[in-house]
């Protein structure tokens, strides 16, 4: 099959929505002979923070002269974003015909009466399949939704599982509880396999080291009190941590520090495996580390910055990195939000109104976007400026036709937003030729 051709098969497998359980998964791998026993995998599961802890150590590998596979979702940019050798996207050609391998795997399936699996867990096993041909010497594998019953699960012997922040989020399929999600979460933690944790609240903590003791483990856990002298700008930052003095990363999102935390002890439980990996390699990499989408400044006159923010958690996380911007040094901040409906969005709003008054709504595309006037009518209460744009194009249109050079501009609400957001500011940067 051609590209367009495995588009279309993936577009039809999507109708069939998520479906949690390894069952499916499970027997495609067999007809597939199980090529994820042969990879040497580093599992990350989490409510926050899995995509910028997989850039952290995705950079410090390569730096050390590895190849590294990543397996991400959702992507942002484009589809095969997913699928990454050493940054590179999959190419289209590759992609058909590692589908037209998992299209066979799954005829098979049906042959013997078998459910059908679903989109992510067939990207799954394409991504197993690509990463044992190029011979990859490690794979950050993200975890699509909660950890037990994820299609990634399938892998027995992970060389690391990390775990980064546990908060709320998908409370429809992991549990209504901080400590029911973290047992979800915990269910990548494998007998007698190695773990980083991020810190925790306690009701997630405990699920969690309860879980390491049932599978003889003694968790490393990522300590925020062994965090000091932070320097932070709107260019980048650095942090001393136990030892190690002075630790630069390129990522400015405030956050982002317990990240390079979780990584840095990650990094360091690989280096005692891992010849290549050096002190310098690891400084290196999380200097050079790169994760669209979070706290990306894309614009400077005015400041616009774009943040995956998609739950109350991530929200909070940017309005603390916001309020590290000395108010001088912007007359007005502007917020644009677009939203899928599924998510907290009403305590999503109510969490950014901490940084500003005005408010412009949008919808994002597809069929999980909600409705622009139906998330200005829930925000009213807490915004006294609330505008209506139909998109990400009309609403950058509208707030650069209104903010000055000197206003800040913050766009969050959801990872499918980012690549509107940043095209729509590309394409008003050639119209008045910024």
């Amino acid at each position: 099959m051609d590209y367009q051709e495995a588009m279309a098969y993936i577009e039809q497998l999507n109708k069939k929505g998520i479906s949690l359980g390894l069952e499916r998964m499970e027997a495609l791998l067999q007809y597939l002979d199980n090529p994820q026993n042969d990879l040497r995998i580093i599992h990350v599961a989490g409510t926050n923070g899995k995509g910028s802890v997989c850039a952290f150590i995705e950079s410090a590998l390569q730096q050390a002269g590895l190849r590294i596979g990543r397996y991400i979702s959702p992507s942002v940019y484009d589809y095969l974003e997913r699928f990454q050798i050493n940054g590179v996207y999959m190419d289209t050609q590759t992609f058909s015909i590692l589908l037209s391998d998992v299209q066979v795997a799954c005829a098979q399936m049906e042959q013997h009466g078998l459910e059908l699996p679903t989109a992510f867990e067939v990207e799954t096993a394409i991504a197993f399949l690509y990463f044992k041909q190029v011979k990859c010497d490690y794979v950050l594998l993200e975890v699509g939704m909660g950890g037990r019953l994820d299609s990634t699960n399938v892998i027995t012997h992970p060389v690391l599982s990390v775990i980064t922040s546990i908060s709320m989020d998908h409370t429809g399929m992991l549990g209504n509880t901080l400590g029911e999600i973290a047992a979800e979460k915990a269910g990548i933690i494998k007998e007698s396999c190695p773990v980083v944790l991020a810190w925790q609240k306690p009701e997630a903590m405990n699920v969690l080291l309860e879980k390491c003791k049932e599978c003889h483990i003694e968790p490393i856990i990522a300590d925020p009190l062994q965090q000091y002298d932070p320097e932070w700008n709107i260019y980048g930052q650095s942090f001393s941590y136990k030892d190690w003095k002075q630790v630069h990363i390129g990522l400015i999102g405030q956050y982002q520090q317990m990240n390079a935390i979780v990584a840095l002890e990650a990094l360091w439980v690989i280096q005692e495996w891992e010849p290549l990996l050096d002190d310098d390699a690891i400084r290196q990499g999380l200097l050079n580390a790169r994760w669209p989408g979070r706290f990306e400044v894309i614009l400077h006159k005015p400041l616009l910055i774009v943040d995956g923010a998609h739950n109350p958690a991530g929200a909070q996380a940017l309005v603390d990195t916001i309020k590290y911007i000395p108010k001088e040094d912007y007359a007005k901040c502007w917020l644009l939000m677009g939203v899928f409906a599924d998510k907290e969005y009403k305590k999503i709003g109510q969490i950014m109104s901490d940084c500003s008054d005005t408010l412009i709504c949008f919808k994002p595309s597809g069929d999980r976007g909600l409705k622009a006037d139906k998330l200005a009518e829930t925000m009213q209460q807490y915004y006294s400026n609330v505008i209506i744009e139909e998109n990400a194009a009309t609403a950058i249109k509208y707030v650069l036709e209104h903010a000055s050079d000197g206003d800040m501009i913050i766009s969050f609400g959801s990872l499918s937003t980012i690549k509107m957001v940043e095209d729509a500011v590309a394409f008003w940067e050639v119209a008045h030729n910024v």
